[in-house]
């Protein structure tokens, strides 16, 4: 066996040296729905897997059977491609809306669909699915609420407890009820196989859009906007959701929910996130919202608590257009990455002097959400509100502000959930972003996502150390490999077997430069346990080709 071993890595270190395709770096798009309808996807979520970084899931609100349904999708490149399965299949009712989507420390994808019958006035819930497959496959893990009486339940959003904390793996689902208009709150510690008893968490009805986060102890922290005087509001359990105290206040807006040109209704906010990372800025909280601050247009704007939201920061504005020059951006969404660097996502329309067509664009921060890189235009078409309506005769037609959205399609409920629908989102691993948004460059909503091209790797014929460690080798169960990077850029980690055949792909991503770790759980690309024996991990990055081999017991 070690003699087989020695030839393959000389055979393996050979073709490391064969020179690689360059590529330029730039911001590749790929729509994330399959189907081939004019109907509409949107209200995106999109979240990456923090056991395999190269496994995204996604999920939005789908049109494509001509109402509301939920689709999904994963990558297992980063966001470079997407596979589509197709839609949730709900066993309950008819319709399904609103989109949610966590994941927990140990890889399982959790959605969470608004599930009626598609009248407001009959039995509706909140129905959550697993994935275990990197969103492959899904199966119903059965409601978290369902059948209130004389309650229409809408607009939830859920977290994971990844951190060390006592509720570990607690999964949180925040919502509006209404027509009474209050944030509720159920919680879960066994993957949807019981539920707590709903918990009042505001204390002033007239609210909507409720978003959940947790602190690096296991604090539940939930934000939402107060249409009573156009304010985002918090509050905090400490107590795995059973209680919460008294609402606090993070900021006055403009407008609570703003209908901007073109029709397109777009929540203020919040949308929020917390640094659990252990690093400088551990325990900070970030709400991103959208406002006016001495100017006609909107902008996104951030502040942030590192008390547990009983004081806020300052407001940092994110985009880097010229203040008030006429251009709105919209839809705000942020996220914090295992590094502690903040990302932001949003839609901008400061190419169109009319203010009506919009890019996707993104921007992240380094310090604690004090100062923001310039901002990154990362869709490579633009898209229209008017590409948004279906025109009379069934086909999308570019329509002016003033034009009167079509009733054509009464399923699509335009004028109910938004034009666009009300929110998008981004993903980020070691710095590297995966955003999602509504694009109409097809004439049509979809759902499309944005992924950095791989860079070149330089090829000088010359091997450089990347101190490639694997341990424990041999290996009876999860094997931690620890390497560095050089640079930033693409980063290839892959595991052989001594046939030269790829097992499985660990990492095919760019990465910041710097000190990595993935911990293989010694199964291959499906999933499978790979057979006792001996294999070989390689890894590629900017100036860098190593391999090391591993044996599994």
């Amino acid at each position: 066996m070690n003699h087989m071993l020695g030839f393959f890595c000389t055979l393996l270190l050979a073709a490391l040296l064969v020179p690689m395709t360059t590529a330029s770096g730039e911001w590749i798009n790929n729509r994330v729905n399959e189907d081939n309808t004019d109907e509409l996807q949107n209200e995106e979520q999109v979240v990456v897997n923090p056991a395999n970084p190269s496994n995204l899931v996604s999920v939005w609100r789908d049109f494509r059977l001509g109402y509301r349904q939920v689709g999904y999708g994963y990558s297992n490149d980063g966001g470079l491609t997407w596979n589509n399965p197709g839609l949730f299949v709900d066993p309950h009712y008819l319709w399904d809306s609103d989109p949610a989507l966590t994941v927990n420390a140990e890889g399982d994808f959790f959605a969470m669909l608004l599930t009626y019958t598609g009248s407001l006035n009959d039995p509706n819930g909140m129905l959550m699915y697993r994935s275990t497959d990197g969103g492959q496959t899904w199966e119903d893990r059965g409601f978290a609420i369902n059948g209130v009486p004389n309650a229409f339940e809408d607009k939830e959003l859920i977290a994971c407890d990844r951190t060390g904390s006592q509720h570990h793996g607690r999964i949180y689902m925040v919502w509006a009820r209404f027509y009474e208009r209050n944030v509720y709150c159920v919680s879960t510690g066994d993957e949807g196989g019981s539920w707590t008893s709903e918990r009042l968490v505001s204390d002033q009805s007239n609210i909507q859009f409720p978003i959940v986060a947790v602190g690096p102890e296991g604090q539940c922290y939930v934000s939402w906007m107060y249409f009573g005087n156009d304010t985002i509001k918090f509050d905090v359990s400490t107590n795995g959701g059973l209680s919460f105290g008294s609402d606090r206040s993070v900021t006055t807006v403009h407008n609570a929910f703003p209908n901007i040109n073109g029709s397109i209704g777009t929540p203020a906010g919040p949308a929020m996130d917390v640094d659990i990372t252990g690093g400088p800025y551990d325990g900070r909280i970030y709400i991103a919202y959208l406002t006016r601050i001495s100017s006609s247009d909107y902008d996104v704007y951030i502040r942030h608590s590192d008390d547990e939201g009983q004081s806020w920061s300052s407001a940092v504005r994110i985009n880097d257009d010229p203040h008030g020059n006429g251009r709105d951006q919209f839809h705000p969404w942020i996220t914090v990455d295992n590094t502690g660097i903040v990302s932001a996502v949003w839609l901008d329309r400061r190419h169109d002097p009319s203010n009506y067509r919009w890019h996707c664009y993104v921007s992240q921060s380094m310090d604690g959400g004090v100062t923001w890189s310039p901002n990154q235009q990362v869709s490579t078409a633009e898209s229209s509100p008017g590409y948004a309506r279906e025109a009379p005769d069934g086909s999308y037609s570019e329509m002016g502000e003033d034009e009167e959205r079509s009733e054509s399609h009464p399923d699509q409920e335009e004028n109910r959930a938004g034009l666009i629908g009300e929110y998008i989102s981004i993903a980020c691993w070691d710095g590297y972003m995966t955003p999602i948004w509504t694009d109409t460059r097809n004439q049509n909503q979809d759902a499309y996502g944005g992924a950095l091209e791989p860079t070149a790797v330089e090829e000088s014929g010359q091997i450089v150390a990347a101190a490639l460690v694997v341990g424990p080798n041999p290996a009876d169960g999860p094997v931690s490999l620890d390497y560095v990077v050089g640079a930033d850029g693409w980063v290839s980690l892959e595991v052989y077997d001594i046939g030269g055949r790829l097992i499985r792909t660990l990492v095919g991503r760019n990465l910041r430069g710097g000190s990595h770790r993935f911990v293989w759980d010694g199964t291959d690309q499906s999933g499978n346990h790979v057979a006792p024996g001996g294999y070989f991990v390689r890894l590629r990055a900017a100036g860098t080709e190593e391999s090391r081999t591993i044996v599994i017991r």
